[in-house]
C-alpha cells in the first residue's frame, strides 16, 4: 500500500486572519505525544524554508542517480514538497497577520541557515539532513495518523495537515533511497541525521516559546490545571510507550523505510484527497 507518489494541487483556502489558538482554544495542549497549537504553527512556518532546501538538495543529486526508480521517486518527492510549502505559505501569511512581529527575525535566521547549507555544505551532508528530517517526521506522522487519520469534519487547517501527512507517507522512501544510492554510509547518515533533527526541532521549540510568551494561555482554575497535568502525563507515557521505540528504530544500521507498512486507512485518505484535488499528476 502507499507505493505511488501522487502530486495533488489542493483547493484549501484560509481566512485573511487566523486565530493562532485554533485547537480547542488551547495553544499548548499535548496529545498522543505531539505538541499542538503553537508548535503546529511553528512547524508550518518551518516548511517554506526547509522544503525548498530539501528540493534543492534532491535536485542537485538527480544527475548522479542512475536508477530510474530512484529518479522517479526523487522527482515525485520534489513535486509533492513543492505543493506542501506553497500551501503552508498561504496559511502562514494569515497567521502573521494576527501578530507576532518577532517571527520575521526567527524565519530569516532559518532561511539563512538553509541557504548556507546549500552553498557551503557537501551534497552528502544535504542529503543526509534530508533523510534525517524525513525519517523522524515520517515516524511521528505514522504514530499520529494511523489507523485512519484525524477523524471526520475537519477544518481546512486540519485537512491541510492531514493531506500533507498522507503525502509524507507516500514519499517516505525517497530521501533514504537517494542518499543510499548517491552517497551511502550508515555512520555519516546517523551523525548528520541526529544533528538535523536537533536543528529543526530546536527552532520549532524556540518559535513555540516565543508565541507562548507573546500570547500566553489564559489563567486556569486549580481543577483545570490538574486536568492539564493529567493530560500531559498521559501524553508523555504514550510517547515513551508507543512512539519512542519507533523513533529509536530509525537509528539502527538495519533501518529502512521500505520495511514500514502503512495502515490501509491511510490509502483511503490518499484516495479522498486525490478526489478533492484541483489537479493531480
Amino acid at each position: 500500500m502507499m507505493d505511488t507518489i501522487t502530486v495533488r494541487q489542493m483547493p484549501f483556502e484560509f481566512p485573511d486572519e487566523i486565530d493562532p489558538v485554533f485547537i480547542e482554544g488551547d495553544p499548548e495542549l499535548c496529545f498522543e505525544g505531539m505538541s499542538t497549537g503553537y508548535a503546529m504553527i511553528a512547524g508550518s512556518l518551518l516548511l517554506p524554508h526547509l522544503e525548498p532546501y530539501l528540493i534543492r538538495s534532491m535536485k542537485a543529486a538527480a544527475k548522479h542517480v542512475t536508477d530510474p526508480t530512484v529518479l522517479q521517486s526523487l522527482e515525485g518527492f520534489a513535486a509533492q514538497e513543492g505543493q506542501h510549502y506553497r500551501m503552508h505559505m498561504k496559511f502562514n501569511a494569515a497567521i502573521r497577520r494576527s501578530g507576532f512581529p518577532g517571527l520575521e527575525a526567527l524565519e530569516q535566521e532559518l532561511s539563512d541557515d538553509y541557504h548556507r547549507f546549500t552553498k557551503t555544505r557537501s551534497m552528502r551532508f544535504n542529503l543526509a539532513y534530508a533523510e534525517g528530517f524525513e525519517a523522524l517526521t515520517m515516524t511521528a506522522i505514522k504514530h499520529m495518523m494511523e489507523p485512519d487519520g484525524f477523524g471526520e469534519d475537519l477544518s481546512p487547517i486540519m485537512q491541510m495537515w492531514e493531506w500533507h501527512f498522507v503525502e509524507e507517507l507516500e514519499h517516505r522512501t525517497a530521501a533514504f533511497d537517494v542518499y543510499d544510492h548517491v552517497c551511502g554510509g550508515y555512520f555519516y547518515r546517523l551523525a548528520v541525521g541526529l544533528w538535523a533533527q536537533w536543528h529543526f526541532t530546536s527552532w520549532i521549540r524556540r518559535v513555540e516559546a516565543y508565541m507562548l510568551k507573546m500570547r500566553p494561555p489564559p489563567k486556569r482554575s486549580a481543577e483545570e490545571l490538574a486536568e492539564r497535568k493529567k493530560l500531559q502525563r498521559e501524553a508523555r507515557s504514550d510517547t515513551i510507550r508507543n512512539l519512542l521505540p519507533k523513533v529509536l528504530r530509525i537509528y539502527l544500521p538495519s533501518y529502512t523505510p521500505h520495511a514500514l507498512d502503512v495502515a490501509p486507512g491511510i490509502q483511503v485518505l490518499a484516495d479522498k484527497y486525490t478526489a478533492m484535488a484541483i489537479k493531480t499528476s
